[in-house]
């Protein structure tokens, strides 16, 4: 992670967004300066705070930088449903850093619960992390007794054999981008002594119970389930064994799998990217993308899927914009269901006047099957680095790469 520069920061945010953050902490900004001067504003009046009262607002800057990026962007994204105002306010904003500080300032809550979703996010891929497909479900049961009987599950099965019972507290966040729901398990570890100084300036002793920490990412639609758990093969079994008894309702045989899914629920806010340096669609004579085909599945019970197929010819309106026009896009594309398939079609300029465009069709299901490796090999780089600018590819390494890139560093 990038050293945290507060000067930085506020230079990658205009001073209109400033003033509105600065005003929700009851602070004022007398005008709107420019360049250094709005550095040197922002500090000076941040620096004349009390102490207190100046660490606070130093630390939200910091936990701003932290999220100023693609990835934090789609973790505030996440927090939210597909009609919230958050997704329409992210298209006017220029930069990460704006986005970030623009939830801070107006929805703190959310803000701490993207935090969650993105470190989750930056573990996936590395040490402790595996991928596993079950059969996809209809439902999950995650209403507060069934989590309550799973703390209660998992606080027994983590007890040595004569230990005192020990705590267990999960956490369950809604991933509305990804239609994913994942669980945040703590479960108190050994008890521990620890050293430190106390209000006379004096070393003491204190007990601490601290928490180990396990998250887990489940993909209702596609069956895919992201376990992000130490200790090794004998913690996830564990895992897995009590998820599906109390969640899933049902015995899971999990399947190893190691290709990337698509999250296909972000294909929800059309094609317009935040950032083109990814994906410089332009400089490959793309000329129109549109969402030829889509199939949803409903989230919850009675369980049913709608195929939406409009005309294929290049000009006519595709998925979008046919629900748009028929008053039902929010009801279809929105928080009620997930997309598990969709064709997204690249329309190219022709190369000389007169001749037909080519068209490219990707394929994609929410599982991560895809015809990518049907295409030409310029083709499918194209639609990879689409599908990464979007959001929509994952291409984590496997936990085996993981552990053996860590090993070649530490030759």
């Amino acid at each position: 992670m990038a050293a945290f520069n507060y000067r930085q920061l506020i230079r990658q945010v205009p001073a209109h967004a400033w003033k509105f953050y600065l005003q929700s902490r009851k602070l004022e900004l007398p005008a709107d300066p420019v360049d250094d001067k709005l550095v040197n504003a922002v500090t000076e009046i941040i620096d004349a705070l009390p102490t207190v009262q100046r660490e606070v607002l130093y630390a939200e800057m910091r936990r701003v930088h932290d999220l100023a990026n693609g990835r934090g962007v789609d973790a505030l994204r996440n927090t939210a449903p597909p009609d919230s105002a958050i997704h329409e306010d992210f298209t006017k904003f220029s930069s990460d850093a704006e986005r970030a500080l623009w939830v801070m300032a107006n929805w703190p809550d959310l803000f701490a619960t993207a935090e969650a979703i993105y470190a989750v996010s930056l573990r996936i891929g590395k040490r402790g992390w595996k991928r596993l497909q079950v059969p996809p479900v209809d439902a999950l049961f995650r209403g507060q007794e069934d989590i309550r009987a799973l703390e209660v599950a998992l606080a027994t099965a983590f007890t040595p054999s004569k230990g005192t019972p020990r705590a267990c507290q999960i956490d369950t966040l809604d991933r509305h981008l990804d239609g994913g729901v994942q669980l945040g398990i703590l479960i108190e570890d050994n008890a521990q002594r620890q050293l430190e100084f106390g209000d006379d300036n004096r070393a003491h002793w204190r007990d601490v119970r601290p928490p180990m920490a396990m998250d887990v990412v489940i993909y209702p639609a596609s069956g895919v389930i992201d376990v992000l758990a130490p200790g090794g093969a004998k913690t996830q079994q564990t895992l897995l064994e009590h998820l599906g008894k109390h969640v899933f309702k049902q015995v899971l045989q999990p399947q190893d799998i190691e290709k990337p899914m698509f999250l296909l629920n972000r294909l929800r806010d059309g094609f317009e990217l935040f950032d083109d340096r990814e994906c410089d669609l332009a400089a490959h004579r793309v000329e129109r993308i549109r969402l030829s085909q889509a199939k949803v599945r409903a989230i919850h019970p009675p369980i049913c899927d709608y195929q939406i197929k409009p005309p294929g010819e290049k000009d006519a309106p595709d998925v979008l914009a046919c629900l748009a026009a028929q008053q039902i896009s929010p009801i279809l594309m929105g928080q009620g269901f997930n997309i598990i398939d969709a064709v997204v079609s690249l329309y190219f300029e022709p190369l000389q006047p007169g001749k037909a465009s080519r068209v490219l069709h990707i394929d994609l299901k929410q599982s991560g099957i895809s015809n990518l490796r049907d295409m030409e090999e310029a083709d499918a780089r194209l639609v990879e680095s689409l599908l990464r600018a979007l959001g929509v590819m994952q291409s984590p390494a496997t936990a085996k790469l993981a552990e053996e890139a860590e090993g070649v560093m530490h030759e």
